[in-house]
């Protein structure tokens, strides 16, 4: 079997250079600056143009010329095995790619005899005749697209994306964002593919993508601002209570951000808010969970209250969905509590007025 093309060793650097042979000098030096070819950071027309006391405008002609040219010349070079590659991983995400994504993808694909610069595999990128860059903004991180998808026609899905997750106000998969981005538009999606609708909304800004599934980063559950939010996400996640010191240790290991969390200070933070509730010792579950504060006495209170009497047993359980404590701890205060009078053998009620009474004691 013949070796597959796209993996044959390529020393693009050489490549390079050949190509360059078509430019002038000056036209040379404008792309070498402006893709950074040279370990230097990337420099801007303004600066370009400076350093050759012409104006910016006169700078981007010379890149668009030179860009042409290069154009022409990669049909017939090792350099375009790299667009090549680039065809294939775009086609396979619907034809819209981060530009990080896409630079990395082609990176693990390529095999060369040294480390590839990822600036020269950006040069190739702006030399696919296949491809267009959009432009990082204030909505959009810098992405790539076929030509053969329109921009407007990217803005409508993105749009139609957010408009869905701000009318259910949390995460959502994968698979039923991409349902219902395909409802709302319809025909217009008939034929595109999964991966694109999902591309699309990923180089939009506005939006994160979680271990599969989609948020707004205005949301403090997708993009934490503190303690608390840090906590809050384990929880959630975790879907289960949790101890401070696990909790502290699962944030540190989120890598959310560089800052260092301490176990003391998540702990004072699960103390601080009411939506945290202490479910055992040093235990902390979510109150949106289901959870409630308070004793284990207040536990079997709610109880009771909901039914006229329970049976020791309906009370253990009950009792343990809220608390993680043993169940000599539950018999203890069944007994020590005058407000739960049994009424038959292994059957409480709640007596208020015996609350009532206890209370005013104290």
């Amino acid at each position: 079997m013949a070796p597959d093309p796209l993996a044959t060793q390529v020393n693009l650097a050489e490549v390079i250079e050949d190509m360059f042979l078509v430019l002038t000098n000056k036209e040379k030096d404008v792309i070498v600056q402006r893709f950074s070819l040279d370990n230097k950071p990337r420099r801007t027309l303004e600066s370009i143009g400076q350093h050759f006391s012409v104006t910016r405008e006169r700078i981007r002609q010379i890149e668009k010329i030179a860009l042409g040219k290069l154009r022409r010349t990669v049909q017939t070079t090792k350099l375009n095995l790299v667009n090549e590659v680039a065809d294939k991983i775009i086609n396979e995400n619907g034809g819209v790619l981060l530009e990080v994504k896409l630079v990395s993808e082609i990176l693990n694909f390529i095999k060369s005899d040294e480390d590839v610069d990822a600036n020269i595999i950006r040069l190739a990128l702006n030399i696919n005749a296949n491809m267009e860059k959009v432009e990082k903004t204030n909505v959009y991180s810098p992405f790539w697209r076929l030509k053969s998808i329109d921009l407007g026609f990217i803005t409508t899905l993105i749009n139609t994306g957010i408009k869905i997750l701000k009318k259910k106000g949390d995460i959502i998969t994968d698979a039923k964002l991409v349902t219902q981005i395909r409802q709302a538009l319809d025909e217009k999606l008939l034929n595109y593919t999964d991966p694109l609708i999902l591309s699309c909304m990923e180089v939009d800004k506005r939006i994160k993508r979680i271990e599969g599934s989609f948020g707004l980063m205005v949301w403090r559950h997708i993009n934490p601002r503190s303690i608390r939010d840090k906590a809050y996400i384990i929880l959630k996640r975790e879907n289960k209570p949790l101890h401070f010191v696990e909790i502290a240790n699962k944030i540190s290991e989120a890598g959310f951000d560089k800052k260092v969390v301490t176990v003391q200070a998540v702990h004072n933070e699960l103390i601080r808010y009411d939506q945290f509730v202490l479910v055992g010792r040093g235990l902390y579950a979510l109150k949106e969970a289901g959870y409630k504060k308070g004793t284990v006495a207040e536990v079997i209170e709610d109880l009771l209250r909901q039914k006229s009497t329970m049976t020791k047993q309906e009370i253990m359980e009950g009792v343990l969905k809220q608390r993680h404590v043993k169940k000599g701890t539950i018999s203890l205060n069944l007994q020590k509590n005058p407000q739960f009078v049994r009424v038959g053998r292994a059957v409480y009620k709640l007596d208020e007025k015996k609350k009532a009474k206890t209370s005013s004691r104290k």
